[in-house]
């Protein structure tokens, strides 16, 4: 196998733009885009191959063609375990939260999730929403309804470079002017709070059973590792799945895992994938899909990749 790049599958959304057009050449005329689904399996959207002997196939397609030399000896999921997104806004997203697996298993339904954001790109002063602070159940649902829900939101602002780790039950908003990596369990479930009066839907009564009034830690820690001139930023995420931040000076040399794929996206800078059977170029906004049998390969340029991966 090789490494495998998918078509991005664009969404348009009401609080989408054009931002995209900095990083990609095949946005749909006269749409706000505000996500590219790089890498999807599920109900919603089945990812297809865009390069190599396999384009044209579905991941789904490959996973039951070639589900060890694929996914690895050890994933042993039904569905593929992870989706990749980027997520880039001209205006605030809906206030809302994702729901743990424990809930949905009591309410009978599928959607469970945690996520992790890379931000991209950041206009000065873009800020994201993260967490409530200081206000209880009831204190937060009277600021809601009074327009005063920022004083019981951490408010946090932020650059190119940064990273968080949203967990289930952990209220979020990304905010406008921020161009974002998002990876997550591959479900696509949230209950939305408050939409700025757009005429969406909210589902405050389901949201109030699993926000996390108590959360007000929300930074990442990581593990540093050096290499020949590189690092890699080493998280560990309490989550079904794990990041890793690679900064590659020139090249760095990587072997496949036997047991688990791993995907790169670029987040910064460009350059190409080495393997055996050629080179896949690389650029900011491309994801790469690693096969667990893909064996020896070089990482070659100067740039900023995120490596995610399902714990074993």
């Amino acid at each position: 196998m090789y490494p495998l790049k998918f078509k991005s599958i664009y969404k348009e959304k009401i609080w989408g733009g054009r931002r995209l057009e900095a990083y990609r050449d095949d946005l749909p005329p006269n749409k706000n885009i505000g996500e590219s689904w790089d890498l999807a399996c599920h109900d919603y959207g089945d990812s297809v191959v865009e390069n190599g002997e396999y384009a044209g196939k579905t991941i789904s397609q490959l996973i039951s063609e070639h589900r060890n030399e694929l996914l690895g000896a050890k994933i042993d999921s039904e569905q593929f375990p992870l989706s990749v997104k980027i997520i880039t806004a001209d205006e605030k997203l809906s206030i809302q939260v994702h729901p743990s697996e424990d809930y949905v298993k009591k309410m009978n339904f599928l959607g469970g999730r945690t996520e992790a954001w890379y931000v991209i790109d950041a206009d000065p002063g873009a800020y994201l929403y993260l967490g409530i602070r200081n206000c209880t159940r009831e204190e937060f649902r009277k600021a809601l309804d009074d327009d005063t829900y920022e004083k019981c939101i951490n408010k946090v602002e932020v650059k190119a470079g940064d990273m968080f780790y949203v967990k289930s039950g952990l209220l979020h908003c990304i905010g406008g002017g921020i161009t974002l990596l998002e990876v997550h369990e591959n479900f696509e479930k949230e209950f939305r709070i408050f939409d700025y009066n757009r005429g969406r839907d909210l589902d405050l009564k389901e949201a109030l059973d699993v926000l996390d009034f108590e959360t007000e830690d929300i930074a990442s820690d990581y593990r540093l590792i050096t290499y020949k001139g590189n690092n890699i930023k080493e998280y560990n995420l309490p989550a079904n799945f794990n990041i890793e931040v690679y900064n590659v000076q020139e090249s760095m040399h990587q072997t496949s895992d036997r047991n688990r794929f791993h995907i790169f996206t670029c987040v910064k800078g460009e350059g190409e994938i080495v393997h055996l059977k050629g080179r896949e170029k690389i650029a900011t906004g491309d994801s790469y899909l690693i096969p667990a049998a893909l064996g020896r390969y070089e990482l070659e340029g100067e740039m900023t990749l995120v490596k995610s991966y399902v714990p074993i």
